[in-house]
């Protein structure tokens, strides 16, 4: 009996020993629970980005043509300025043609128009679906003649200068052009995915970069293009959802991911840099203009142009974008017909 009793109290004492091995083993199991779940959240943080920080914007105009009038805006594209910001020129895809217009002094009053040209064609002068446009410092007018795979310049009254690029620069339906300072003209030609160089006299300058990739340098359809204060070139690399930075001399040197870009949707960027050096990328597809930080190294993002002073959502469409010397942008509405111009709020 005392041997039975013995293994007995053996055996408790056994499982008294066990007992702790099983606390362990349950200690451990949440330990490795706990730190799965940080590490979901973490990565989850990582996929999804920064937090979007909407920056709401004062409207300050809305300018519009309709109708059989001059200056009609049926489907507007690219916009830009005249050097002295006084003047603004608007393509417009269904007139294939260019219209200029006086800014009013008082943003409400209305604009005035000056003057229209173009037409469908390939002749000099003619369009074939304009897109993008820019002006030079000495108010020359470029024009990406899309379908007619060239760039056209003009005087600020229309008048035919030259035409850059064509069939002998291999080009497929360029989308948009940009002049700097210095007078070299950067075009994004979208159908071969390359980005050119010429002078204003139209002769090339150095060779192209970019074709079909996802590779730093390459493009899956490149579309906008901007400049900043130090001559950097922003490309929107659209099938991509990113915008590639590039040197002067058009080589790589950062990339930016847009992930309003969605492959999914209508994707048609332009870009524009103010005079803090803020890049602007209109996202028509989700109806915003996303804001970076052009001076942070990390191209930081700063926020989501999307709603009015009232938290009104203000844009139906937009695509083009241009900047004045106030930092007020001037957007193309292609659904409403209309150019608007904005004032955003930076806190």
């Amino acid at each position: 009996m005392a041997k039975k009793k013995l293994r007995s109290k053996t055996k408790a004492k056994s499982k008294s020993r066990k007992a702790p091995k099983k606390k362990r083993g349950s200690l451990g199991v949440l330990i490795i629970t706990v730190a799965i779940i940080a590490l979901v959240i973490i990565v989850s943080k990582v996929k999804s980005g920064p937090a979007v920080k909407f920056i709401k914007s004062q409207v300050l105009a809305e300018w519009g043509v309709s109708g059989d009038k001059k200056g009609e805006l049926d489907s507007p594209r690219g916009i830009a300025l005249s050097p002295d910001g006084l003047d603004v020129y608007v393509t417009i895809l269904n007139t294939n043609s260019v219209a200029k217009f006086k800014l009013p002094a008082n943003p409400a009053d209305d604009w005035t128009f000056l003057t229209e040209w173009g037409g469908k064609g390939s002749k000099d002068g003619q369009f074939n679906e304009p897109s993008g446009i820019s002006t030079d410092k000495d108010g020359n007018v470029y024009v990406a003649d899309a379908w007619n795979g060239r760039i056209q310049k003009f005087s600020d009254t229309g008048k035919f200068i030259l035409e850059i690029g064509g069939q002998k620069a291999g080009f497929y339906s360029p989308r948009n052009v940009m002049v700097n300072k210095f007078g070299i003209v950067y075009v994004a030609d979208t159908g071969t995915s390359r980005i050119h160089r010429f002078d204003t006299d139209g002769n090339r300058v150095g060779n192209p970069a970019g074709g079909s990739g996802k590779a730093p340098g390459k493009f899956m359809e490149d579309f906008g293009i901007a400049l900043d204060s130090k001559g950097r070139i922003y490309v929107a690399d659209a099938g991509n959802r990113r915008i590639q930075v590039f040197s002067p001399d058009l080589v790589p040197q950062a990339q930016i991911k847009v992930k309003a870009w969605d492959a999914n949707l209508p994707l048609w960027p332009m870009l524009a840099i103010d005079s803090q050096d803020r890049l602007y990328a209109v996202s028509s597809g989700t109806q915003e203009i996303i804001v970076f930080d052009t001076k942070d190294k990390n191209f930081k993002y700063i926020g989501t142009i999307k709603s009015d002073m009232r938290d009104k959502p203000m844009f139906t469409n937009p695509l083009g974008v241009a900047v004045d010397a106030q930092d007020d942008l001037f957007i193309t509405e292609i659904s409403r017909n209309r150019v608007m111009k904005i004032k955003p709020v930076f806190e």
